[in-house]
């Protein structure tokens, strides 16, 4: 039994050990296309965040790209796209809806996601290649295109997971800042028109929840901790 381990625990270090270098590359890349963001409007919800969280400095960088998005790594470093940006800057974006961004980027970061994938998403990815190379010799070509799509089904499932508990930790910090989830909703009511990407109805490969499930998900969580706040009166 050990045996027939070995060989599965050995290709997840493998996987391991190539994703940290990976993701070290990614750091050192992201770094140089990026610069420390200021505005005051943005920095001064980034001093209620440091307050509430006890947080030594909070810093967002800039990252030169066009596309719309937001990241962190797992060095620590809070990313928005230039692309974010330039909506902010035009108007079509908030600075507080700007600001949910960040705070979801934060829940990633509190909650480990960046660094738990690293070791999910290697354990997926050396599982797979074993159910590929099973499957290959049962259904030669058809095997390995199985063993691809079931990996990137769990690894979407754990992102989407992940996408949920960024929202979830989100909106806890923006209501004890007295922001409260209404940007939060608001950007997400806005976010594939800012994006050009309409969401599938198939979702199970998609990295991320569709903006109508992640809205839904914010506002019967915001609904529960109401009731549990009004059953303690």
């Amino acid at each position: 039994m050990i045996t027939k381990i070995i060989p599965i625990v050995v290709l997840i270090s493998v996987f391991y050990i190539g994703s940290i270098y990976s993701s070290k590359n990614l750091s050192k890349k992201l770094e140089k296309k990026s610069k420390i963001f200021h505005d005051p409007v943005i920095d001064n919800y980034l001093k209620a965040f440091q307050s509430l969280l006890n947080l030594g400095k909070l810093q967002v960088f800039v990252l030169n790209e066009k596309q719309i998005n937001g990241l962190v790594t797992p060095n620590g470093n809070i990313y928005i796209t230039q692309g974010f940006i330039n909506q902010y800057k035009l108007g079509k974006v908030s600075g507080v809806e700007l600001t949910s961004v960040i705070a979801h980027e934060l829940g990633h970061l509190a909650l480990g996601h960046t660094k738990k994938r690293l070791i999910t998403f290697s354990a997926i990815s050396a599982i797979s290649m074993v159910i590929s190379t099973i499957l290959s010799r049962l259904l030669p070509y058809i095997g390995a295109i199985i063993g691809r799509y079931l990996s990137q089904i769990l690894i979407s499932g754990l992102s989407r997971k992940d996408e949920f508990e960024a929202d979830s930790y989100a909106a806890a910090l923006l209501i004890k800042s007295g922001i409260g989830t209404a940007p939060q909703i608001s950007l997400l009511k806005k976010l594939e028109q800012l994006t050009g990407i309409v969401s599938s109805n198939v979702t199970w490969t998609l990295s991320h929840p569709s903006p109508e499930q992640r809205i839904n998900a914010i506002q019967n969580l915001e609904a529960s901790w109401m009731t549990g706040i009004k059953d303690q009166n």
